[in-house]
């Protein structure tokens, strides 16, 4: 009795119990009460969602599907005839990587704070129950809402994940920028994810702003008059398409039914769309731009230059000089710099170690994981075959800067120890010795010295070593490498005061442009997908 069910199941993916027996019914031309009950009677691999529909509903699929893209898309449209709110959460993921930081997922998935609404943390928690997500610590993200696939699956696919999320920021610091100087709204209004919760209605947006400008405020009562609203969502992936902005659409025609909320500009940026995905947002009048439209193709280039080199930063060799190039034309936004600084930093301390040191395997931003739960990221692992394994802990910060006493604690308590734990259970590295290594060109507190003195006694006796490098050290270092450009980079950027970076992003306008050598890159195009590649990096040259 359950071949037809599992005949129709394999053609369309998952369904909702209702499609599923008014199919089972046309197909076999029985009425749909013996339809039902023959859904009731099904074989074990034949498995139901566990979330809760309306008057009973059930969501049935194969076993084998499980996971499956074919199983996110269609359990997507099944979600969609039941609730809304878990169909937009699956294509928010599915459109960014399978990763989302919890900080962003309320607007990422278009969750409303509503009487009638399902709030977002709700929404997370019932399909975490129903075992279709999971909540998980990223390192460098927190705690993010994931797929439920799996350690190896999460891992794959963090570095693309992390790329996109440090352009996404980039691009919006820059929007900030262009809308505040043409006066959407004034600098300081300007509210965006990460810093903060920018909301405007009932819903989360990337960026939001009020604004006084004449077509969106309420001037009836010239003297206090009622701002408008620029709300703005980004998505920085190869091709936006229809799916991909469903919750943003929703976001957006749900707003305009408010009676409260005033009027507003609502932009999407992506750095191309889908034919059916462009359409929708005029047909609804969404503003969908992308990086070119605002700040011209120059610059778009850039900024999917910084994400391909973000990306291939895990597994091979970047050159500093390139990442500083690009630090200087997209890092006007002081915020969106101190990331783009930190990733810099770690390009520059790779470059060292991979001059200085005997050949070696380079790996950056490795993960680790303990007990499924703990994780730890390695800015810069070194091995050197047979002689020793260095983890090195990236910290570039502006000169007189301190460290946090926070971050200090959580690289000896949290991160040392489940790297540790995690390389003894290897063969081979379990072997070699074990230096754990802080380079940072900004200051400790007295508190932090104390601790790391402390933490290294404890290594001496529990056999591993731990090694702190300030700037004046890492000075060195560089003065060793008689790299006249990496001498350069790193006088300019970690040695020095921060130095005026040119308008081009911020203003459209500006004569100034980007050097040919960053454009000259036949895969990088805004017309064109970008590939993100996953290779390994080459031995180290003999010192």
């Amino acid at each position: 009795m359950s071949v037809e069910i599992t005949s129709l199941l394999a053609a369309h993916g998952p369904m909702t119990s209702g499609a599923l027996a008014a199919a089972l019914a046309n197909k076999l031309s029985i009425s749909p009460a013996t339809a039902r009950k023959r859904i009731e009677r099904r074989a074990p691999s034949i498995r139901t969602v566990k979330l809760t529909l309306p008057r009973g509903a059930q969501i049935l699929y194969l076993e084998s599907q499980y996971g499956s893209q074919k199983f996110w898309d269609h359990l997507a449209e099944a979600l969609m005839n039941g609730n809304g709110a878990y169909a937009r959460a699956i294509r928010a993921l599915t459109a960014r990587g399978g990763i989302i930081p919890e900080s962003h997922f309320a607007s990422a998935a278009g969750s409303s704070t509503g009487q009638r609404q399902i709030p977002g943390d709700e929404v997370v928690r019932r399909l975490v129950d129903a075992e279709l997500l999971q909540t998980v610590e990223m390192p460098g993200l927190g705690s993010c809402v994931a797929f439920a696939r799996g350690e190896l699956y999460l891992d794959i696919r963090f570095p693309e994940v992390r790329a996109r999320l440090i352009a996404e920021k980039v691009l919006l610091q820059s929007i900030q920028e262009w809308a505040a100087k043409l006066g959407f709204g004034s600098f300081h209004s300007f509210k965006l994810r990460g810093e903060g919760t920018p909301m405007v209605g009932q819903f989360s947006w990337d960026l939001t702003a009020p604004s006084f400008l004449g077509p969106l405020a309420n001037w009836s009562d010239p003297a206090k008059p009622k701002p408008g609203f620029l709300v703005v969502d980004v998505l920085l992936t190869e091709v936006v398409g229809l799916a991909d902005i469903s919750p943003f659409l929703y976001k957006c025609t749900s707003l305009r039914q408010f009676p409260g909320v005033g009027r507003c500009m609502q932009l999407f940026v992506g750095n191309r769309y889908s034919q059916e995905a462009l359409n929708q947002l005029r047909r609804v009048g969404i503003v969908p731009a992308t990086p070119e439209a605002l700040f011209g193709a120059e610059v778009a280039k850039a900024i999917l230059m910084l994400l391909r080199t973000l990306n291939e930063a895990a597994d091979k060799a970047v050159d500093p000089v390139l990442f500083s190039e690009m630090f200087e034309r997209l890092g006007k936004a002081e915020g969106a710099a101190g990331t783009l600084r930190g990733a810099l930093f770690e390009c520059v301390v790779a470059d060292i170690v991979r001059q200085l040191d005997p050949p070696a395997d380079i790996t950056m931003n490795r993960i680790y994981r303990e007990g499924g739960k703990e994780v730890a990221e390695v800015d810069v692992r070194l091995i050197v075959k047979n002689r020793y394994v260095r983890f090195i802990e990236c910290k570039g910060l502006l000169p007189g800067n301190l460290l946090s006493d926070e971050e200090v604690e959580k690289w000896l308590n949290k991160r040392i120890p489940v790297v540790l734990s995690q390389t003894r259970k290897d063969n081979v590295l379990s072997k070699l010795d074990h230096r754990f290594e802080l380079w940072v060109t900004g200051e400790l507190t007295a508190g932090a010295k104390s601790m790391i003195a402390a933490a290294q006694t404890q290594a001496d006796l529990r056999g591993y070593s731990i090694h702190v490098l300030y700037a004046a050290d890492i000075d060195q270092q560089v003065s060793l490498v008689r790299d006249p450009s990496l001498r350069r980079v790193f006088d300019q950027h970690f040695l020095h005061a921060p130095m005026a970076f040119p308008d081009a992003v911020i203003n459209p306008l500006s004569k100034r442009s980007i050097p040919q050598s960053l454009l000259d890159f036949d895969d990088v195009s805004t017309e064109s997908a970008v590939t993100l590649p996953v290779t390994t990096l080459p031995a180290l040259p003999t010192r």
